[in-house]
């Protein structure tokens, strides 16, 4: 399995579940990806195998926040990234704060009412596998105003090859980041996610994006 190594700044690097109810998020994805699930400090790690492919959180008690996929990118600097978000027009939700001893984290909004996290880690070398069937292969940011997404993120990463969005499969579909998991028997895969109470909504070239049972959005693409 290929670990991801190295991040660049402005890369992908991370992704989370934020859970509406736990339980079943963890039995839904766990029979459709094989992954396990370890909690250390009310935080979970997804695991496929022994190997790392992201975490799983729950959605605060009390705040009407939809269960969602998170992308993080990689900062070296998330409390320098915080004051440029809000210098550029977006909202920092929570953050910086230290994340244990691995590193720092942010989570923000940009202007376009994209949610987008932010991750600053200590260690030079990665610990999540990618590209395998079961784990994320690509994120996408897809917005109304590719050009007004394009500038917040290139004016936000200036030292470094920014993140570039698309308008995505159709229109009606929020702003957002939008994970996508490999599969190796993709038919079979998005058989399995709708017996499990999953929703097709579009095609997006050889893609399909889903949402889970509780509304979360991803894409399911074949390896």
């Amino acid at each position: 399995m290929p670990i991801h190594e190295h991040y660049e700044p402005g890369s992908p690097c991370w992704v989370d579940y934020a859970a509406l109810d736990p339980e079943g998020a963890r039995a839904f994805y766990g029979e459709l990806f094989g992954w396990g699930f370890k909690e250390t400090g009310g935080y979970e790690f997804i695991h496929l195998g022994d190997e790392v492919v992201g975490g799983f959180g729950r959605v605060p008690p009390g705040r009407a926040l939809p269960a969602s996929w998170n992308t993080y990118l990689a900062t070296s600097d998330a409390d320098a990234v915080a004051g440029r978000v809000r210098g550029l027009g977006g909202t920092v939700i929570f953050g910086p704060v230290d994340a244990g001893h691995d590193g720092r984290l942010l989570f923000a909004v940009d202007p376009s009412g994209a949610a987008v996290g932010f991750w600053q880690g200590r260690w030079e070398t990665g610990i999540v596998v990618v590209d395998e069937p079961g784990t994320w292969c690509r994120h996408e940011l897809w917005a109304d105003d590719v050009a007004f997404a394009d500038a917040f993120y290139g004016q936000l990463f200036d030292a470094a090859a920014p993140p570039r969005a698309t308008r995505g499969p159709r229109s009606g579909l929020a702003p957002q980041w939008v994970t996508f998991f490999g599969a190796g028997d993709c038919p079979a895969a998005l058989t399995a996610a709708e017996r499990l109470g999953a929703t097709i909504t579009a095609q997006h070239g050889p893609a399909t994006i889903l949402h889970d049972p509780w509304g979360a959005l991803f894409a399911l693409t074949p390896l």
